[in-house]
């Protein structure tokens, strides 16, 4: 995302890690004000917010339409995108 000043990497295995001050959070598909807790156990799927607190003077806080799971030492994974959303992003389908 162009939008963000950070990124999160892959350490292998397609789980990604953000630096300190960046945050993935998951929100519920059918209700998109509706944030799902991180417990620290287990995992949670849903749909992925990124708040990146070294965007000072641009938007800080980005909702996708990418669906993913957050796993409870804070490693995420993008598993796909939701039905009928936008085609968005470098990795545009070319039929």
């Amino acid at each position: 995302m162009t939008e963000l000043l950070s990124q999160a990497y892959s350490k292998g295995n397609g789980l990604f890690q953000t630096p300190q001050w960046m945050r993935v959070l998951l929100r519920d598909e059918e209700d998109p004000l509706t944030i799902k807790p991180n417990t620290g156990t287990g995992s949670i799927r849903g749909l992925i917010n990124v708040i990146d607190l070294a965007n000072i003077y641009s938007c800080s806080f980005i909702a996708t339409d990418d669906l993913g799971v957050l796993y409870g030492d804070s490693h995420f994974e993008i598993t796909g995108r939701m039905d009928n959303s936008d085609l968005r992003g470098c990795s545009l389908l070319v039929v």
